[in-house]
């Protein structure tokens, strides 16, 4: 099965920068490893059939997404304890 592609918007590329940052504080090989994660769970997403906003859990991060036009868009990734609040997102 050929996996879709996948769009980060602006809030979800500021947010894996800022968690990449956080991480690095302690080891950046660590931050690096956990970025590259994030990235391979947002290529993995599998395919649905709705264009709903779905959520996929890695770890302690929440990574949210919408299905538009065959394309998938990561709309943002955050703390998992935290609440998803669908405010300032632009799909581009």
């Amino acid at each position: 099965m050929t996996k879709k592609r996948f769009f980060l918007t602006k809030q979800a590329t500021l947010d894996i920068q800022e968690i990449t940052e956080y991480i690095a504080r302690d080891s950046i090989e660590n931050a690096i490893k956990f970025a590259d994660e994030l990235l391979e769970v947002c290529r993995s997403i599998p395919e649905v059939g709705h264009p709903e906003i779905r959520e996929i859990i890695h770890k302690n991060y929440r990574l949210v997404y919408t299905l538009r036009k065959e394309k998938i868009f990561i709309l943002q990734v955050f703390n998992a304890a935290k609440l998803f609040r669908m405010q300032n997102i632009e799909l581009e």
